[in-house]
């Protein structure tokens, strides 16, 4: 949750009393995932329930189109 509280701050000042009533309205669990180079985490159509956080490295999000194209955004 560290990690989120710091990405939130960046834009906005999070006082301990509402950083407190967030987190009791989270479902947190922390578990470290290691993503090997070139696997996908996630496909078209997939519905999401996570919220990841890269701490190292780089991620990639983009689609093909039906020529095969990748299209990154």
């Amino acid at each position: 949750m560290k990690y989120f509280k710091k990405m939130i701050e960046q834009f906005i000042a999070v006082d301990d009393a509402k950083w407190a009533v967030l987190c009791s309205k989270l479902n947190t669990v922390t578990v470290t995932v290691t993503v090997n180079k070139g696997e996908m985490i996630h496909h078209c159509g997939d519905v999401f329930s996570d919220i990841y956080f890269v701490k190292s490295g780089l991620s990639r999000s983009y689609f093909s189109d039906v020529n095969g194209r990748d299209f990154t955004w």
